[in-house]
């Protein structure tokens, strides 16, 4: 059969330009992407209490930024390496210590956003490093979380003699430091303390009440509210390598921040008979609370004190003008605090004058 010349034409352009999609310098060979879900960057580890504590936040996306909605769970990720054979730059091995089903786990705890596990075994003289992946219902792991490097050895036993006491706006802890270590051996390595406070009801927080370390036996609680309940618990904090680990709790120490303790009585009371009335003087109190003063008056033959201010007197006099001429007068004064339910304190010592202008 005799194909036109026209067509034969056509094809061969065709199969030339076929030819020519076809020959062009291959690229190497690429997997496609594998979306896994962001890498945990907040790991943080807690030696204290003979334990470890682990908390980081919960990943809410894919590492393309999408959200992520079918998170199964977290492996713990733990090396473990005595002190003789540590090796700061070495290569580590990191077995899973342990797998946390995320919905089991939210289950127990529904509006957590940090995901949190206590490592209880533990050697002494031992580094521990830590890190966390998540992954998928498909097993599709995120990157490891940042690492966190704990050296591990016996903590002290807990402070002694925790006590309490209220001083106005603020409460003064005091104790004893620790008898020995855990393991009875005699105290070493000790650095400070730091202190907890809680309200009934609550757990303690994670951050003590103090910024830094206490190395003194006693601290103060500025951060206090009044007329409420508040429980104390302390604990000793060990250095180990470069690794500060805290003790278990002292034993509690409750308190409650009602203000009853009044401010001392006043001083210097004197009475100046003047044309105008009779002046009272005293010594202003310089204690801190004061919120004013009262001044009460007998006349002779009066059983009973009189208060002669319907308002606190702010400053540390007063006159009074309603006097009869030639009658015998005693003073006193009492300071004010300005607690929620304020005390008063005791009556200063009394001043007795004749009025006679």
């Amino acid at each position: 059969m005799n194909i036109p010349r026209s067509c034969k034409t056509i094809f061969f352009c065709i199969l030339s330009i076929i030819c020519l999609l076809g020959c062009g310098k291959k690229g190497d060979p690429r997997a496609p992407a594998t979306i896994t879900p962001t890498k945990i960057k907040d790991l943080t580890a807690l030696p204290r209490g003979g334990a470890i504590d682990l908390s980081w936040s919960i990943p809410y996306q894919y590492t393309d930024g999408s959200r992520l909605l079918d998170l199964k769970g977290f492996k713990i990720l733990r090396s473990e390496i005595s002190f003789d054979k540590f090796c700061a730059g070495c290569p580590k091995r990191f077995p899973v210590l342990y797998d946390i089903d995320y919905q089991t786990y939210m289950m127990s705890k529904p509006r957590s956003t940090m995901i949190e596990y206590t490592d209880r075994a533990l050697h002494a003289k031992n580094v521990y490093t830590y890190r966390i992946v998540s992954y998928t219902s498909e097993n599709q792991l995120s990157p490891k979380s940042n690492a966190q490097e704990i050296s591990w050895d016996v903590s002290s036993l807990p402070p002694r003699e925790l006590q309490a006491e209220l001083k106005r706006k603020s409460v003064l802890l005091t104790w004893e430091e620790p008898d020995a270590l855990e393991d009875g051996t005699p105290l070493e390595g000790i650095v400070g303390y730091t202190l907890y406070r809680r309200s009934p009801g609550e757990v303690y927080p994670d951050s003590p009440v103090n910024d830094k370390p206490v190395t003194t036996l006693a601290c103060r609680d500025n951060g206090i509210e009044p007329d409420k309940n508040y429980l104390y618990t302390l604990r000793a904090i060990r250095k180990v390598r470069e690794t500060f680990i805290e003790s278990k709790g002292s034993a509690e120490v409750s308190i409650n921040t009602t203000d009853r303790t009044p401010l001392g009585a006043p001083t210097g009371l004197i009475a100046i008979p003047l044309k105008t009335g009779m002046t009272l003087k005293w010594d202003e109190n310089k204690e801190p609370g004061l919120n004013g003063y009262n001044l009460y008056r007998k006349a002779e033959g009066e059983d009973e004190f009189k208060k002669l201010n319907s308002a606190l007197l702010l400053k540390a006099s007063f006159i009074d003008r309603s006097l009869k001429d030639r009658e015998f007068y005693t003073y006193t004064v009492t300071a004010i605090d300005d607690a929620t339910q304020p005390n008063e304190s005791e009556t200063s010592q009394e001043a007795v004058i004749q009025y006679r202008y």
